[in-house]
């Protein structure tokens, strides 16, 4: 392959758990439920999926315990900041404290290890399914050998969820309830129910995020392996305008960029790894500095419940 042809491969890899991390934002805050928890989401969701993989052998399993694991701080989360009324940020920041040392903590417990959990099955690749399809090698399947199923499939998530947002009851009593909660109300929609259920929704995606980084993009946990991704999908829904287009344009320019940063770290060995590699984040920083005061969330999510 050439690098040009690796370079976009390894763009559409590094964007994929930043949009289904991205989508989940995006269904917690247009209900009106501040989410910077995806982090802890995505950790959540890599462990349990290695977890699951490793005691069953199936990745699809391990996939839909990831799932299940970033729903569970979903749920959590909405009980805290729903039902007890806690500081929605506070909340946050909490949870992904909590899943960066129980995930740490169990991988010792579960695995009799430190830091790496053993190898387990990863998901099947597109260039595997391509192969059983034709039944032979072909250009194509070796150029997509390396991508994930999960790739396509985020694709196939921000369709969906765009559509569910734009076109359904569903997603019009979400958006009602982040851009008028006492309006929605009144209509007798029962506005904490909705979102809690976004909040949770949306810990689905985000623990997909983190599974495709345990058993799609590795084959093995290690601890915080996330390294900020949840935070950088937080920048791409704030860029993005908290709407399903621009925040897949959002993540496709910080994937990019992660993407470039392993390329040119592999060829420009001679830098340090580390100023190569904090490029994403600088990039981030900058993009939202420069287009400070015209980001706007729902209006509930900015003042109280």
């Amino acid at each position: 392959m050439s690098g040009i042809t690796t370079l976009l491969l390894l763009g559409a890899s590094q964007s994929t758990p930043l949009l289904l991390a991205c989508l989940g934002g995006l269904l917690s805050e247009s209900s009106g439920v501040i989410n910077f928890a995806l982090e802890g989401m995505m950790l959540t969701g890599a462990f349990m999926a290695v977890w699951v993989t490793h005691a069953t052998g199936s990745p699809w399993l391990g996939l839909l315990a990831g799932a299940a694991g970033g729903m569970a701080i979903g749920v959590v989360h909405g009980v805290v900041c729903l039902g007890l009324r806690a500081h929605q940020i506070v909340s946050s920041i909490a949870l992904n404290l909590l899943a960066a040392g129980l995930t740490g903590a169990l991988v010792n417990h579960v695995f009799g290890v430190y830091g790496t959990t053993p190898t387990v099955p990863k998901l099947p690749t597109l260039g595997d399914w391509l192969g059983r399809m034709t039944g032979a090698e072909s250009p194509l399947t070796g150029a997509l050998g390396s991508l994930s199923v999960l790739v396509p499939g985020a694709l196939l998530a921000c369709l969906l969820v765009w559509v569910l947002l734009a076109g359904t009851s569903w997603g019009l009593a979400i958006r009602a309830c982040g851009e008028n909660p006492e309006a929605a109300s009144s209509t007798g929609l029962r506005v904490s129910w909705i979102r809690f259920g976004a909040v949770a929704a949306g810990g689905v995606f985000a623990g997909m995020g983190g599974a495709f980084l345990s058993i799609g993009e590795l084959a093995h946990f290690v601890e915080r392996m996330t390294q900020g991704r949840g935070y950088l999908a937080v920048a791409a829904l704030i860029l993005g305008r908290w709407k399903p287009g621009g925040a897949l344009g959002a993540v496709l320019l910080f994937g990019f960029a992660e993407a470039l940063s392993q390329w040119l770290a592999v060829r420009w060995m001679q830098w340090p790894p580390q100023v190569l590699h904090a490029f994403p984040y600088i990039l981030s920083l900058t993009v939202l500095f420069m287009s400070r005061g015209r980001r706007h969330g729902p209006p509930s999510a900015l003042g109280r419940l």
